[in-house]
């Protein structure tokens, strides 16, 4: 418990604040008590000479002793009348001596039974004494003043800290505790944002974190729940027909059937493990750019030799309009791409219907454009065709793993482009890539 409240930002704090206000404080007061002090003792000085020299002027004049002391007993300075200099007690040097008896004010800056200073003159028949009004000592007045003034400033001042340093410390503790929360997998606490210092874009960064955490928790729940379900299904399939070939009764029809469900759903196996590999390794940086000069128009036309049995067997009409086209990029992984992109037209598009693909160039960018004759994409889906694993079909009867436009979409990027799509239901989707030249 001890180590904590040392260890304790607020004590940090407030022993630095605190230390900070005790040393100017006593640097201020040195500086006013050295710089002012002067000036006060010159004056006391002055008023001390002066008043000796009144006593002189009156003593002169006749005027008696006891009037004389009753005219200067009330003020700052005081003089009194002395027959002898050996009732000051005062010791005088040859120098003074001769000053005093030449009728000159000797001003002493000590005196041996006080600490204070005095001024002294001679008179026809004794001595004048003027010292400071030990009841309105100035020089006494001047240091309790200045003792008081600090007091007061250490104790406000004491107080303001203790104060600013509970408000400074709130907000740190408050990002201690939520971070504890964050540790603990809670990604929903959020900070209070007040102000615009330090601290308000602390607490703002905080938030913007949290909120990032938050929904990567939530894409990689969402992905593994999807992972799941992908895999589970071909699995349960393929061990279901795999029960029913154990039937010796199994008809040849009934049994080649099967075979081939199981051959489908293993397929799909292979294509999801190679997916879910392939968008883990974009995605982690394992693989990396291969860039290179290539002709991407010849790319495009051998994807669509590579996939002419699929649309040859739905008997599609392709719309081909290729400018000659030489793009620095990984040419493996755009035909990928036009794969991903063709494949989904394919797949989507009616019997007899018809796709363009088409390839222009500009002085900034490389356009691959993709249009088919489908059901088109209802606008809330086109937000989340590029998510893992989505499908626009829920009912999951279009074939495909849901992962290709997420991969597609990471390829692309890490080009440097963007896809994107635009679509309206009952006719068809056009994707659209822009690639930076």
């Amino acid at each position: 418990m001890k180590n904590k409240i040392f260890h304790s930002i607020y004590t940090k704090f407030l022993v630095t604040f605190l230390g900070v206000l005790f040393f100017s404080s006593t640097l201020t007061f040195g500086v006013i008590y050295w710089s002012q002090l002067g000036n006060i003792l010159e004056q006391l000085r002055v008023e001390l000479v002066n008043q000796a020299q009144a006593v002189q002027i009156l003593n002169q004049e006749k005027l008696g002793d006891d009037v004389i002391v009753n005219l200067y007993s009330q003020g700052i300075v005081v003089s009194r009348i002395v027959a002898s200099l050996d009732e000051v007690g005062v010791t005088l040097t040859d120098a003074e001596q001769k000053k005093i008896e030449a009728g000159e004010i000797v001003y002493l800056n000590t005196h041996q039974a006080q600490d204070l200073p005095m001024a002294l003159g001679k008179l026809a028949d004794g001595y004048v004494v003027s010292r400071p009004n030990l009841e309105k000592n100035q020089i006494a007045g001047f240091m309790e003043l200045q003792r008081t003034t600090m007091l007061v400033t250490l104790l406000i001042g004491s107080v303001l800290i203790v104060i600013a340093v509970a408000m400074i410390a709130r907000p740190i503790k408050a990002v201690s505790e939520a971070t504890k929360k964050v540790a603990n997998g809670d990604f929903d606490v959020r900070l209070t944002v007040r102000g615009k210092d330090e601290l308000a874009v602390l607490a703002q960064n905080f938030n913007i974190m949290t909120a990032a955490l938050s929904r990567n928790d939530y894409i990689h729940r969402d992905f593994v729940s999807n992972v799941s379900h992908e895999f589970k299904t071909p699995i349960a399939s393929i061990k279901g027909f795999g029960k029913l070939l154990k039937d010796p009764d199994l008809l040849e029809t009934q049994r080649q059937e099967y075979i081939d469900i199981i051959v489908d759903e293993s397929d799909r196996l292979w294509k999801l493990s190679a997916n879910v590999l392939k968008l883990s390794e974009l995605e982690n940086g394992v693989l990396g750019l291969r860039k290179e000069a290539f002709a991407l128009d010849e790319a495009i036309r051998r994807v669509i030799l590579l996939l002419q049995e699929k649309w040859e067997a739905k008997n599609i009409d392709l719309d081909i309009q290729l400018d000659d086209t030489i793009y620095q990029g990984d040419p493996e992984l755009m035909a990928m791409v036009i794969i991903n992109l063709l494949t989904n037209a394919i797949n989507h598009s009616p019997t007899a219907g018809h796709i363009s693909i088409a390839l222009h160039k500009t002085a900034k960018e490389v356009v691959i454009e993709i249009a088919d004759t489908g059901k088109g994409i209802a606008k809330e889906d086109q937000k989340k065709i590029f998510d893992r694993f989505y499908k626009a079909d829920q009912s999951r009867s279009t074939p495909g793993t849901g992962l290709g436009l997420t991969i597609s979409q990471r390829i692309v990027t890490l080009h440097g482009g963007t896809i994107g799509v635009e679509s309206e239901p009952g006719k068809g989707s056009r994707f659209l890539v822009r690639l930076p030249q």
